[in-house]
């Protein structure tokens, strides 16, 4: 299933560049700030489109990427927690065994 989403995407992708590349001939004015100073003149459409789609993508990944080593920190964090836990447990776990073998269950064996 994974291959077949990541095959329509790339399809789509070709798909809509095919397009955005044979509008060729189309050019705009591209202010980048608002004023009569800070502007491209001629631009072609398809490079504004292409870019503008190449920053959302981009953003998109640095914002999952940040997500994700967030969810790396907490499962280091959790996993840190459960060994801590794990020890706790195991030290708990042999207590009466210890007691037994110290001479101190002798003392109850005998006293029933």
């Amino acid at each position: 299933m994974s291959y077949l989403k990541m095959a329509f995407w790339v399809v789509l992708f070709i798909f809509l560049f095919v397009i955005f590349t044979l509008n060729v001939s189309q050019s705009v004015d591209f202010w980048y700030f608002y004023g009569t100073d800070d502007v491209f003149r001629g631009v072609p459409l398809f490079a504004v489109v292409f870019f503008s789609l190449t920053v959302g993508f981009l953003v998109g990944v640095f914002l999952m990427l940040m997500e994700l080593f967030q969810y790396k920190r907490k499962l280091k964090k959790s996993e840190q927690e459960m060994a801590a836990l794990r020890k706790e447990i195991d030290s708990h776990r042999n207590v009466a065994v210890k007691e037994f073998l110290n001479g101190e269950g002798e003392a109850e064996a005998g006293e029933r």
